[in-house]
């Protein structure tokens, strides 16, 4: 380990309670993947680039080089990568970019955007995206929808930098400690976080779609139970982030049983909607209740997650027979 007199080491207590003790050096690059290289085809298409980058991204490699092994990139594919480094990967920047190869590196460390800060800003935008949709399909306003629609990609965003530090910290148990996590089972459940926010998101984003292209006023009526749906759907979601976070099992306990009004409020809103004059634009507008519904049940589903890594707190247990 090339280690002499006086040099520092660090002591780590691994989640099975074994030790580990490392050089500081190696401490200080224990995290880091090595850099990776991935061999482009000349006529690869820009879809099937964009997720080999993603991939590669996900699995926790700090310097990416996408290189060709004869010819030039084709501009399209430049174009591609160029793309998803903008719109989906965080902290990720273009260091090299030649006729031949291109190399990506990630720039952002965890202490300057924690797991948990990433989670609560992807709660933010989803649920500042459904209360835009529903004020515009109240207001018909053309422009916040396609804001809401563009918000998405904000969203994916944080979700590929969360999901690829799950990945890290899952191998590495000083890794899951310094982004707050206490076992590796942590990450099973914050990604089920993550992937149900990010569904929260696209509903969102769907439903401003669907409002786009209701031609008739809604009745006052069925408006309002829609937005009473929507209030029980959003303040799920909220409790659920934070029982998750805040490692509160009574509180997700409380949120799983409060989604399950959502089922008689969509099945009034239905009733509702079927009493009403509206002929164009029902099946929009039924559409846009199953997607305030299902927004309920992706918050039960982080809810339950949260329910899971919480069960320790509450039961005690007897080990040995005793």
């Amino acid at each position: 380990m090339r280690l002499n007199a006086g040099d520092q080491v660090i002591l780590v207590r691994e989640p099975n309670n074994s030790l580990a003790m490392i050089p500081e050096v190696e401490a200080r690059h224990e995290s880091i993947q090595d850099e990776a290289t991935a061999n482009l085809l000349p006529k690869e298409s820009a879809n099937t680039l964009k997720r080999k980058i993603v991939a590669m991204y996900l699995a926790g490699f700090n310097i990416i080089h996408l290189k060709l092994k004869t010819g030039r990139i084709q501009p399209e594919q430049r174009d591609a990568i160029r793309e998803v480094v903008r719109k989906n990967l965080v902290g990720t920047e273009i260091i090299a970019d030649a006729s031949e190869i291109i190399t990506l590196q990630v720039l952002l460390s965890i202490p300057e955007l924690s797991v948990s800060t990433a989670i609560r800003r992807m709660y933010l935008i989803a649920s500042s995206m459904h209360k835009d949709s529903m004020t515009s399909i109240q207001e018909r306003s053309q422009e916040m929808a396609k804001s809401v629609i563009t918000s998405d990609d904000e969203v994916d965003r944080f979700s590929l930098y969360v999901l690829r530090n799950l990945v890290i910290a899952s191998q590495n148990g000083r890794f899951l400690r310094e982004i707050g996590l206490k076992n590796p089972s942590d990450c099973l459940s914050y990604r089920v976080a993550v992937k149900s926010i990010e569904r929260i998101a696209d509903h969102a984003s769907a439903m401003a779609e669907r409002g786009q292209k209701i031609k008739e006023k809604m009745p006052r009526e069925l408006l309002d139970k829609i937005y009473k749906m929507s209030h029980i759907a959003l303040e799920a979601v909220s409790d659920s982030v934070e029982s998750l976070l805040r490692r509160d099992y009574h509180l997700a306990d409380k949120t799983v049983s409060n989604v399950d009004q959502i089922y008689a409020l969509e099945n009034d809103a239905l009733g509702t909607l079927d009493k009403a004059k509206v002929i164009h634009d029902s099946g929009m507008i039924r559409l846009i209740i199953e997607d305030i519904r299902r927004t309920a049940e992706y918050a039960s589903d982080i809810a339950e997650a949260a329910i899971n890594e919480t069960i320790d707190e509450v039961i005690e247990v007897h080990r040995g027979g005793k």
